[in-house]
């Protein structure tokens, strides 16, 4: 039982407790919604005693006639009558009370449920509405989908080397980005005429400069690590601007990739935030800070899921994707469909299998089932050329998804003109005569 208190002390905490009611704090005894406190909870804080050694003071008030709702100058008075409610407003009110807490109690558990099931608990999510909402109109709506990566800025790749199959240098590079962002500028209106365009989905999944990781590298290369960034960061940003002048509004992925590490060897910890990509996907967003038509999506995780329309897209690099190298005359087709069934097995064991998968690493343009693996921006290079790969153009990925058919449209876009073949040698035996 609590000690008895001085009737002054009483009549002090009664008009305290008047006060913080009229300061917003719900009443002593009224219903309180999660998270938040009485006026009787707040004043026990103050004083710094328990809470339920105050309520029986509050009993004690009661009983003497202490005012505590109508507290304030005149702590002795009476409470003003309050009207007695009739049967027909007690049953609402009671209704309404008991509606109130079942939909709280509801909203409760569905919000534990989304954050186990969909592994967000903690995660900030920086995705505009555009892109999630999944209203659609008779012609269905339409994300046009850029998938960038393997840049490689920086990296010269002699023609001499690899008998003029390729050349590779800053101003190629330059020239190769801009024939992409054009070319999904004009492909991706014609695939879209047909329904309501959201905007573009760009990912930027690694690999954006050619980095310093191995010491032929560091010889070889036109730009230092620092210029890269700049560089690429300077021409990914028009690109962007290109893309919001045509289709109204852009949401970046960013992920990182091995050639950008600042570290020796790779990394399981610490991989993104020790990473250029990283630091480039800042650079850009920077530039755009104060233009609400972009956004950005990147954080300390090596991979990135984006919600569109109802379904997942899930961007990595694909250096992290489980498997190594490529087997045989299968080349890497065979380790990215190994890795992709990786992630799908992965995500899917925490409740959110991905609609879509993409990535690069490989240099090797593929579309197993529901996955896009980029070729590069390079193209054809020395080390290609050591393993005896097949020649692959430098390419990379332009897609549209749909609100109805999902990966409605794709094609990988040629950073450069085909080549006209050359006219077949024949040679004719002598003798041989055409009749």
């Amino acid at each position: 039982m609590a000690p008895r208190t001085d009737k002054t002390v009483l009549e002090a905490w009664a008009r305290r407790i008047g006060e913080l009611v009229r300061e917003g704090y719900a009443s002593p005894g009224a219903h309180v919604a999660a998270g938040e406190i009485n006026a009787t909870t707040a004043l026990a804080r103050e004083l710094g005693v328990h809470v339920s050694t105050l309520q029986k003071h509050v009993i004690t008030m009661k009983k003497e006639g202490l005012s505590i709702i109508w507290g304030g100058n005149s702590a002795s008075t009476k409470s003003p009558p309050q009207p007695e409610l009739t049967r027909s407003e007690a049953y609402d009110a009671d209704f309404w009370r008991k509606k109130y807490n079942s939909l709280a109690k509801e909203l409760g558990e569905t919000e534990h449920l989304v954050s186990e099931l969909s592994g967000i608990r903690g995660i900030p999510f920086t995705i505009p509405d555009w892109i999630m909402d999944t209203r659609t109109g008779k012609r269905g709506n339409s994300v046009v989908g850029c998938l960038l990566s393997d840049i490689h800025m920086g990296e010269v790749i002699s023609a001499e080397e690899i008998l003029g199959i390729n050349a590779f240098n800053p101003g190629i590079c330059r020239d190769r980005l801009r024939r992409y962002f054009s070319a999904v500028c004009t492909i991706g209106q014609r695939w879209a005429s047909d329904t309501d365009c959201e905007g573009v989905l760009l990912a930027l999944a690694g690999d954006l400069i050619s980095g310093d990781i191995h010491e032929e590298l560091r010889i070889t290369n036109a730009l230092t690590s620092h210029e890269q960034c700049l560089a690429v960061a300077e021409e990914v940003s028009s690109g962007i601007r290109h893309l919001v002048e045509t289709f109204g509004r852009v949401h970046v992925v960013v992920v990182p990739g091995n050639h950008g590490r600042t570290t020796h060897k790779p990394t399981a910890k610490l991989y993104s935030r020790l990473s250029y990509d990283t630091l480039i996907g800042a650079m850009i967003a920077q530039r755009f800070e104060v233009d609400a038509r972009v956004t950005f999506q990147q954080s300390a995780a090596k991979d990135q899921i984006t919600p569109i329309f109802g379904r997942s897209v899930f961007v990595t690099h694909g250096d992290k994707i489980g498997t190594r190298g490529g087997m045989g005359f299968a080349g890497p087709m065979l380790p990215i469909v190994r890795g992709s069934k990786k992630i799908d097995a992965q995500q899917s064991g925490i409740g959110r299998k991905p609609d879509l998968i993409q990535f690069g690493h490989y240099h090797t343009t593929g579309n197993p089932g529901m996955v896009l693996a980029n070729g590069s921006v390079p193209g054809y290079s020395e080390y290609a050329d050591d393993l005896r790969a097949v020649v692959e153009p430098p390419q990379q990925w332009a897609y549209l998804l749909h609100s109805k058919w999902w990966l409605r449209e794709r094609m990988p876009i040629q950073l450069e003109e085909p080549r006209t073949p050359e006219k077949p040698r024949v040679v004719v035996p002598a003798g041989w005569q055409v009749t």
